[in-house]
């Protein structure tokens, strides 16, 4: 007979050991540094879920080596996708001014979209990120367990499958002149932008899929023509139909429904900017180009009423400035310029949100 020599209290001994050991891996401090959103921000959201502290979270640059400098992190993780020598000559920077450990992620784990491979994936970046952060966990070295038990001290590795899913919308507004605009606005943006466009375009119902063939041919974006049950996802511009009512309904997908109300223009921007506001409020915003008349303006308005931003091409870059220039009147205009600088003004409010959401 084997008797045990534990005694009452030593589960619980052991179980406040276990805890202390979680606690110490979960108050890591973790800089998380890409060039690439996507990415950024799922790395940003796998380490959170798990318990983690990303104090920061942000594209390589000379602003993250100043920042990082003032911020207290245990490691940094580097997730690189350009090789240029302005990169190469960052990369020195980040190793001559700072002394904590730094880890480079395998990219290619993120590049397969499968729970068990991603799961694999993060398993052996949390080891990486132990080992090089907590040599010691009480008094024992990480260094000599194993794999299984320090994976095993950790919660369940939470993989958000929905993560791609669209929250943030942009209504972009077309008319004359419009669709040469907007491909100069989407040929700036990257293909992992977290955004997704709905273009409301006023053009004939047989032009809408030769349209989202040239947007497509332009951007490094996914564009297509609405479909009934497609599940909406940033990266993605979805091209309104002519003659049909596009909603999204509470599960993400598109809702082709006739149209009840017959409006002067085909599709309506003011319609599809209500009713992505009323599905995305606060997430909803709008961009108005080029075209004629004032289709748009109580559409922008009812966006900003529900905390969006509105934001319109220049007149100065317009084939025709009356759609723009309504808006601007109305005193709800937020930001102004050429398409391109649209763009850019887009990319620089999603890496703002993403230095937000880090801290």
């Amino acid at each position: 007979m084997i008797v045990s020599a534990m005694t009452p209290g030593s589960n619980n001994l052991l179980a406040d050991s276990h805890k202390m050991r979680i606690q110490e891996i979960q108050n890591i401090r973790i800089a998380v540094i890409s060039d690439s959103i996507q990415q950024r921000s799922y790395l940003n959201q796998a380490l959170r879920n798990n318990g983690l502290h990303v104090v920061l979270c942000e594209p390589m640059s000379r602003l993250l080596l100043r920042r990082l400098a003032k911020t207290p992190a245990d490691i940094a993780l580097l997730d690189i996708h350009h090789d240029s020598d302005e990169m190469g000559t960052l990369l020195e920077a980040l190793l001559e001014q700072t002394d904590i450990p730094i880890v480079f992620n395998d990219v290619s784990g993120l590049t397969v979209n499968e729970a068990q491979v991603m799961e694999k994936w993060f398993d052996k970046l949390l080891k990486k990120i132990v080992l090089l952060t907590k040599p010691e966990i009480n008094g024992e070295s990480t260094v000599d367990r194993n794999y299984e038990s320090l994976i095993a001290e950790l919660p369940p590795v939470v993989i958000n499958k929905k993560a791609s899913m669209a929250q943030n919308v942009w209504v972009l507004g077309a008319s004359l002149g419009g669709p040469e605009m907007v491909k100069r606005f989407l040929a700036v943006l990257p293909a992992d932008l977290p955004v997704a466009f709905i273009l409301a375009q006023h053009l004939g119902a047989n032009f809408v899929a030769l349209l989202a063939r040239q947007l497509d041919d332009t951007t490094a974006l996914n564009v297509m023509t609405a479909k009934n049950g497609h599940v909406i996802r940033h990266g993605e511009v979805i091209v309104a139909p002519v003659f049909e009512r596009l909603t999204i309904n509470p599960i993400g997908a598109i809702k082709l429904e006739p149209i009840e109300h017959i409006s002067s223009y085909s599709p309506s921007i003011d319609q599809i900017m209500i009713d992505m506001s009323n599905r995305y409020p606060k997430t909803c915003n709008s961009i108005i180009f080029s075209g004629m008349g004032d289709d748009g303006k109580k559409g922008s308005n009812y966006v900003a009423e529900h905390g969006g931003r509105v934001w319109v091409q220049d007149s100065h870059s317009c084939i025709i400035s009356a759609m723009p220039e309504s808006i601007v009147k109305s005193g709800i205009a937020e930001f102004v310029g050429e398409p391109e600088a649209l763009a850019k003004q887009l990319l620089q409010k999603v890496n703002e949100a993403a230095i937000r959401s880090a801290c």
